[in-house]
């Protein structure tokens, strides 16, 4: 075997792993959407150190492709390394490999930013009650010279402890 041919088969290997990887992410990621849902405090806990691994794994098999890359002589950075695939013949298949991990990697960051968005509301809605509890109006928020958030206090406080 050629050492192009060498070269090509480790990267479609290291591909196939990505692939498989950003494949778990997902799921965790989709998983997740529904442990938020449910506020299951647990679920989340294990979701989140599973989601850690993953990312673990795909960082270090990230590292590995660029420095194969590096190797051919292919700029070591994710813009270069799929510049490079782009002009491979579309048979060869890493390129298509390519483009699937980045299509995952892309739903990955979508999902990610949606159960982002998730915690974001309901972290407001428990500030908010917490607010309500505490006697403090939170609407509106405003910011005092010194760039801290002010509230003021148009809420009765339910005790007087």
């Amino acid at each position: 075997m050629t050492t192009a041919r060498k070269w090509q088969s480790e990267v479609g290997r290291v591909l196939d792993e990505e692939i498989r990887v950003a494949t778990a992410l997902l799921g965790i990621l989709r998983d997740e959407r529904e442990i938020l849902k449910q506020r299951d405090m647990e679920a989340l806990s294990r979701s989140g150190d599973a989601k850690h691994r993953v990312l673990a794994e795909l960082d270090a098999l990230d590292k590995h492709r660029l420095s194969l890359a590096e190797l051919a002589g292919i700029p070591a950075d994710r813009e270069g390394f799929g510049d490079f695939l782009e002009s491979l013949h579309q048979g060869d298949g890493i390129r298509l490999r390519w483009q699937r991990m980045v299509g995952l990697l892309e739903e990955c960051r979508e999902r990610n930013e949606a159960n982002g968005r998730l915690v974001a509301l309901q972290r407001s809605h428990v500030e908010k009650a917490q607010a309500a509890l505490r006697g403090v109006d939170k609407q509106p928020s405003l910011y005092g010279p010194d760039g801290n958030r002010q509230h003021s206090t148009s809420g009765v406080p339910l005790s007087s402890d």
